[in-house]
């Protein structure tokens, strides 16, 4: 056991070693932040053209199902699947015996109502007549007059009646309501018809779209996109866009866009796909890092390097990068990273 004396020197000692270890210490503690080395660039200059693909299908701008309006027996189909019509080619032929006889009981009861409104007329002016010279009543007049009236109604509401028959004994043809391609015929010579009952499907073959299911992301660059384009089976068509969905769909999460053909147009219910290229620009997926579950860049703040989280980055895709062009992004090194390192750098 050392005597107080000896404990005493033996603690001025430790204390003037420490004096002198404790600076190189802290100097040690310095000169080990090491800087990492890198290469940095311009955004502007890293960020390359990227070519959109979406999956699509040439649809024509009109499908129709085309139905009886009216109930009668088919008692002729003059098309079948395959055939081209023209608008207002005559599809269908229904039996005309029921309309055109009520068409002929409308026209017979107008007639009736005619003849009834020429003796009520004539009887109305003789009571005139007789109310001058104050035979008749006030009474019997008006009764005269209002039996015109009723008449001059139960006429204008039999002309409509009329014009009914007439509309039911026309829908007994069945005609094309635009130039089209039968691909469905579901009406058979002695069936009855009710109204409702689908007869002939058509297909517009002179208006047709292209139809692109897209990615919510890329939606933003394809009206300001160059050379867009439909390519299905090595053939490539010129589109425009006709109309772009503003509703992200629930179950598949994308948005529908529709195409006009340009010039040549491509056969109705082709596949293949909608190309254009991003022209805006796109980070390359080789300067994408991941830290901490995100998916991002470095750039150089000063000497330090900083993070830059991409919200909208997948990983093994180029991503959009909402920074200025004069960012200084680390181009080299990047994998070696940690927000806040300190940089040696030289730009390329």
């Amino acid at each position: 056991m050392l005597s107080p004396e000896a404990d005493r020197h033996s603690e001025l000692e430790f204390m003037t070693l420490l004096k002198i270890v404790a600076p190189a210490m802290l100097l040690c503690g310095t000169v080990a932040v090491a800087q990492v080395p890198v290469e940095v660039a311009p955004l502007s200059s890293q960020l390359v053209e990227l070519e959109i693909r979406a999956p699509a299908t040439v649809v024509p701008a009109n499908r129709a199902v085309v139905a009886a309006q009216v109930g009668a027996l088919i008692s002729e189909v003059l098309v079948d699947v395959g055939s081209i019509v023209d608008k207002g080619d005559e599809l269908i032929r229904l039996d005309q015996a029921d309309a055109s006889l009520a068409a002929q009981r409308a026209e017979a009861e107008l007639n009736a109502l005619d003849s009834q409104i020429a003796q009520a007329e004539r009887q109305l002016t003789r009571g005139e007549e007789l109310f001058a010279s104050n035979y008749i009543s006030d009474d019997e007049l008006l009764v005269r007059r209002t039996n015109v009236a009723v008449l001059t109604a139960n006429r204008a509401a039999q002309q409509l009646a009329i014009r009914s028959a007439k509309l039911a004994l026309s829908r007994t043809s069945v005609r094309a309501p635009f130039a089209a391609a039968v691909v469905e015929r579901a009406a058979q010579v002695g069936s009855l018809a009710q109204p409702g009952t689908p007869l002939i499907t058509l297909v517009q073959v002179s208006n047709r779209e292209v139809d692109a299911e897209l990615d919510p992301r890329n939606v933003a660059s394809i009206e300001s996109a160059a050379e867009l384009r439909f390519e299905s089976q090595g053939s490539a068509f010129p589109v425009t866009v006709s109309r772009l969905s503003p509703i992200v769909e629930t179950d598949s999460r994308i948005q529908r866009g529709r195409f006009r053909f340009v010039e040549a147009t491509a056969p109705i219910g082709a596949s293949g796909e909608v190309v254009w290229r991003d022209a805006a620009g796109l980070l390359p997926i080789t300067l994408i890092v991941q830290r901490d579950q995100q998916l991002g860049v470095f750039v150089a703040d000063g000497q330090k390097a900083r993070f830059m989280a991409l919200p909208m980055a997948q990983e093994g895709r180029p991503a959009r990068a909402n920074l200025p062009p004069d960012t200084l992004l680390v181009v080299r090194g990047q994998s070696r990273l940690q927000d806040g390192d300190e940089l040696s750098f030289s730009r390329p």
